[in-house]
Formats: C-alpha cells, structure tokens, sequence
C-alpha cells in the first residue's frame, strides 16, 4: 500500500563538528529525499555550512524555553540564533518553534520579524497561556496569536513545512489535531488574511 507520505525534516538532532560524523547525518537526509535537519547544534556551524553547501540541504536552528536552572543557553532568544545565522549559507536559518517562545514569554510573530528570512521551518503551537507552565490548545484559541503568525509567514514568503506538534492530551491528542489542521486549511483559503 502507498501512502503518498514524504518526509521533510529530520530532527531535533545533534549534528556532529566531525565532517565524517555529520557527513553520515547528511547522507541520511539526502537519502530520505529531506528538505531540511532541525538542530541546536551551534558549536558545529562550521561543519553544518560546509555539509549544507555540499548537499543542498537546509539547516534550521530550534528553540526550546529559557531554562533558569541554565543561564548559559540561549537558543531561546531568536536575537541569539539570528546572531549565529546571519553571515552564514541563507541555507541556515530558524526552525521556529512557537510554542517554545510562548513559554519563554515571547510573542511568536515579534520572533518571526526578527528571523525574517531565515525561518527554514517551524513548529506552529498555540498555548493556553504565557509561561513554562504552558500547554497546547487547538489553533486559535489560545494566546500564541495563530492567525497572525500565519499572516506574518505568508508576508515573508516562507515556503517551508509547519510541524503540528501537539503534546497536551498525549494519548488522544487526534481530534485536537484535526482541529489544528483544518485552521491551516482554513486560512490557507481564507481571502480575508
């Protein structure tokens, strides 16, 4: 039975500075006919450039929250990723994970707008509410601001894949996704936006 499912994105993933290492991750992707790999792997920039121009396939930079118990990590702050990204391959960019800056109490779009250009992918979420004590609601209904995230991908043009990752209600999360989908769906043939 064929399904017609293609995979995109492989990730969140450690991305190896060793170019044999990273090179094997790479051949995987190309393999997979994948668009792009999701990371947090700054300290390997070098070799993620060099393996995004041999291969021709995207890197995007994930966001988890500010953690307190850990001052030094900063791929919260889409300034930081933005400051790592900019003088690199366009190739290499944001996989912006909205929920995330929900519960570092950032607004989604603002971090688009800084990002602009760079977003390789994202991980669209809507939350109940602000903080790390946040958890996901349908799209729209919560306070991650769904149909202007929207609005402000299409105004950059973004022509990569929205991940639908829902982790509230775990183990009967499908009606909920089902909603989910069909607000994309909805907007995508909305004339209004």
């Amino acid at each position: 039975m064929h399904c017609k499912i293609q995979a995109v994105n492989y990730g969140v993933v450690q991305v190896p500075k060793d170019e044999a290492e990273a090179r094997q991750l790479f051949e995987f992707a190309k393999t997979m006919g994948l668009r792009a790999i999701t990371t947090e792997s700054v300290d390997a920039i070098d070799t993620i450039e060099k393996m995004v121009k041999e291969y021709d396939i995207m890197v995007g930079f994930h966001d988890h929250p500010r953690r307190s118990n850990d001052p030094n990590y900063r791929m919260w702050d889409p300034n930081y990723i933005l400051s790592v990204v900019k003088s690199r391959d366009r190739r290499i960019g944001s996989c912006a994970d909205t929920g995330h800056w929900v519960r570092s109490n950032l607004k989604p779009v603002d971090c688009l707008r800084i990002l602009k250009g760079r977003i390789i992918s994202s991980h669209l979420k809507d939350l109940n509410e602000m903080g790390l004590n946040a958890h996901d609601v349908p799209y729209g209904s919560g306070v991650s601001d769904v149909p202007a995230i929207l609005k402000e991908l299409r105004h950059q043009g973004f022509a990569g894949n929205i991940s639908i990752e829902y982790e509230h209600h775990w183990e009967n999360s499908s009606p909920e996704v089902g909603q989910c989908i069909g607000f994309v769906r909805g907007y995508g043939t909305a004339k209004a936006w």
